[in-house]
């Protein structure tokens, strides 16, 4: 049966959605006079300005929000336009099929932490999810989901999964114990290709070729395999030494992925390599070394030289490759915890915010 997504919106208002319990959910609550400053931000014109996209979609009953929510990560699908997938710190998983106008919940994922969602490239339907120790996946448009996977050890979570853009059928998770477990038969049964001595903080996988893959750690550096996850003895963490901080890794995106450019934000900034990882070097930016904690970054899908980024109270873009910077007020008093921008539409950027307690800095 072929799904319609323009469906699912009227459906997700009369089955998936909260209504009088919603304000139990961390983060949820109803609409009224004033609403918080948090939640899920769409701009319009590249981060100029900014409008708050938090509307739970109701049928009947108190008008529902999650401008309270602390969103942790934000995925969008490659092939649809107009979703958008929202992580949560407490509030499980926050979807939309029209571009953040109207948000629903799926029923299983209400509440938790959601760190890490992948969608497939080649069926916008099939949609993965990490759950604490769980990972969930959706083969009908967030219509219903399945356990495919659960940690046996409790005080280990799945930090990251990501699906193969090259064959669906590959999905890739890891732990926050360094584990690294493959998938070849769409998340039916796993194996162990690797145990890092750190935790995995993300996987990122080449579109390019499917035996490139890159695994970052929060603590050192960053992992690469060209040759499916069998083999991980290339040390692309030599060039990182000469910046203080760049072994603490807080994300690894691609500058351009068509070209496999790599880009991670580290604690000393931002560094690129344009060789597999072979050497990095440094953006200058408006921050200096370590001055700033970055708290998201995201580059343009459509020009590598249009980036941003976010630190406590500000929004950075360049639009040429890092020469030049500019900043932006932020739409929130809250922390900007994740940055994306439309895979079709590039005027459109979308934010996520957090409540952080700030004692002082940037």
């Amino acid at each position: 049966m072929k799904l319609h997504r323009s469906s699912l919106v009227l459906l997700g208002a009369g089955i998936f959605l909260l209504f009088g319990g919603a304000g139990c959910v961390p983060g949820l609550g109803s609409s009224g006079s004033k609403v918080p400053d948090g939640g899920v931000f769409r701009s319009s014109d590249q981060g100029n300005t900014w409008g708050q996209k938090t509307q739970i979609l109701a049928v009947g009953g108190a008008q529902r929000n999650f401008s309270l929510a602390n969103i942790v990560t934000l995925a969008a699908d490659p092939s649809d336009p107009q979703a958008l997938y929202a992580g949560t710190d407490g509030a499980g998983l926050l979807v939309t099929y029209n571009l953040g106008e109207g948000w629903f919940q799926p029923d299983q994922l209400r509440t938790g932490y959601i760190q890490s969602i992948s969608v497939d490239p080649h069926n916008k339907c099939t949609i993965y999810v990490t759950l604490g120790t769980q990972l969930f996946k959706s083969v009908d448009c967030s219509r219903s989901w399945k356990n495919v996977y659960e940690e046996a050890r409790a005080n280990t979570v799945l930090t990251s999964v990501a699906v193969d853009p090259n064959k669906s059928n590959i999905v890739w998770v890891g732990t926050s114990a360094g584990d690294l477990l493959k998938s070849t038969d769409e998340a039916k049964s796993w194996v162990v290709k690797n145990r890092f001595k750190n935790g995995i903080l993300k996987i990122l996988l080449s579109p390019q070729d499917g035996n490139h893959i890159y695994v970052a750690t929060p603590e050192q550096g960053v992992y690469r395999s060209l040759n499916g996850g069998d083999f991980w003895g290339d040390d692309i963490n030599e060039g990182l030494k000469q910046y203080g901080g760049a072994f603490a890794v807080r994300d690894i995106i691609f500058l351009d992925a068509s070209k496999e450019w790599l880009l991670l934000s580290t604690q000393y900034g931002l560094i690129k390599s344009l060789n597999l990882g072979a050497n990095w070097d440094a953006f200058k930016l408006l921050t200096p070394p370590g001055g700033a904690q970055i708290q998201a970054v995201v580059v343009n899908p459509k020009n590598y030289l249009q980036i941003f980024y976010s630190t406590n109270s500000t929004l950075y873009r360049t639009d040429d490759g890092g020469e030049k910077w500019i900043t932006k007020k932020l739409p929130t008093t809250r922390v900007p915890s994740a940055l994306m921008v439309n895979p079709t539409n590039t005027n459109v950027v979308f934010m996520g915010s957090k409540f952080v307690e700030q004692k002082s800095g940037f």
